[in-house]
């Protein structure tokens, strides 16, 4: 096997000029939650690397939000029709014209830094890359799936990938998701789900003087929902519930008569989840403000990615890989943050997130990353799947 990884260093390492004008190109295309028409940019320039490579592609367009593509890359002989997955996603948080200050640009002979660059352009060329090298090596043991998402970071709000990646991850043998790893040696073995909820109340609206007898705040029967849910966070138990947003009222000197609220949920398994659930049904169902009512609705969400003994099955054949490979030292990695990753195991597959760029600043203008690492953690995963 000393060959063999031998063999898969040399090739990565020869495409790395290529993998960083990729990923300049990738993080020079605005493709944040508004800008479906960047995804799709973005979608042209992997189908053509896909057509070349011989690939069998189709995108999965969503009417609101980022489309999807999906290619499978089949070997002559193939010995086991199982898929392996290789997902990511090609949206990013950022606003339109971040990128007349936040471009990519190089902080010196090794980082560099980019609006979207770790979280995770970085994480697609790996991905990429590593079905190159595969491909290169003649590999037949299992047929090779690319599955791109267009809108995780607004966690699918506006569109059905979710039911999209869960059809397309039923029946496959293993996924790495390739979101940005801030330490070397993260592997990701479980992740935070994540839900974006709205609260609306209505009351009666009133003049604050000659009303105040007949009018019931909604802003004021709001606030104690918010008190009452915020109340359930238990930070030990990975349950997190935050109000963010606010809005409600005309005037100063009117009671108001509606009021909104956005709140974000973080869970670390589904009966955490369903705990909340429950929380938001009793927060909305109780008054504390006579003829008062309110309303919830869950916009958007993502599973939890939870540690299952599958996932730790698949991490511990990564370490010892990651030893034999020449990476280094690897351990398991449970994060705070939520990621597609979740669907792999909801479907039931060995799935291990956090095979991406290794960076820092996600979600913040200073975000960096190491370009070293597009060929090392390529090494790894490519290892990895041989001998898996």
């Amino acid at each position: 096997m000393k060959t063999l990884y031998k063999q898969i260093t040399d090739y990565l390492t020869a495409q790395h000029e290529e993998m960083v004008s990729l990923l300049k190109q990738l993080v020079n295309i605005e493709s944040g939650p508004d800008q479906p028409e960047g995804v799709d940019a973005i979608i042209e320039i992997f189908k053509q690397e896909f057509d070349q490579l011989g690939l069998v592609s189709r995108s999965v367009e969503m009417e609101y939000a980022g489309s999807t593509i999906v290619s499978i890359y089949t070997p002559e002989d193939v010995e086991n029709n199982a898929p392996i997955v290789l997902s990511g996603h090609m949206d990013t948080v950022f606003q339109p014209g971040v990128l007349s200050e936040h471009g990519f640009r190089m902080v010196d002979d090794r980082f560099a830094k980019g609006a979207g660059i770790a979280d995770m352009k970085g994480g697609l060329v790996i991905a990429l890359y590593t079905l190159k090298a595969l491909i290169h090596l003649g590999y037949k043991k299992h047929p090779i799936k690319m599955l791109f998402i267009g809108d995780e970071e607004t966690l699918h709000r506006n569109s059905n990938t979710r039911e999209v990646m869960l059809e397309e991850l039923t029946g496959a043998s293993m996924m790495l998701n390739f979101e940005p790893a801030t330490e070397r040696e993260h592997i990701g073995v479980s992740r935070k789900g994540g839900a974006m909820v709205t609260i609306e109340v209505e009351g009666i609206g009133a003049h604050s003087g000659g009303g105040a007898a007949t009018g019931r705040s909604a802003i004021v029967e709001l606030a104690y929902k918010i008190i009452e849910l915020e109340s359930k966070t238990d930070i030990q138990r990975g349950k997190l519930i935050n109000c963010g947003l606010i809005e409600g009222g005309v005037s100063t000197n009117t009671i108001p008569a509606h009021a909104k609220a956005n709140i974000a949920a973080r869970f670390s398994n589904q009966t955490t989840k369903d705990e909340i659930i429950r929380d938001l049904e009793e927060a909305v169902g109780n008054s504390h403000i006579q003829d008062t009512t309110a309303r919830y609705e869950i916009e958007s969400y993502l599973d939890a990615m939870e540690f299952t003994p599958a996932v730790a099955q698949l991490a511990d054949h990564f370490i010892r890989i990651g030893s034999d490979c020449g990476y280094g030292d690897l351990i398991k990695n449970k994060s705070e943050g939520v990621s597609d990753a979740s669907l792999g195991v909801v479907a039931g597959v060995p799935t291990l997130c956090s095979m991406g760029i290794i960076g820092s600043g996600a979600h913040t203008l200073d975000e960096k990353a190491d370009l070293e690492s597009l060929v090392s953690k390529a090494v790894l995963a490519v290892s990895g799947i041989i001998a898996y």
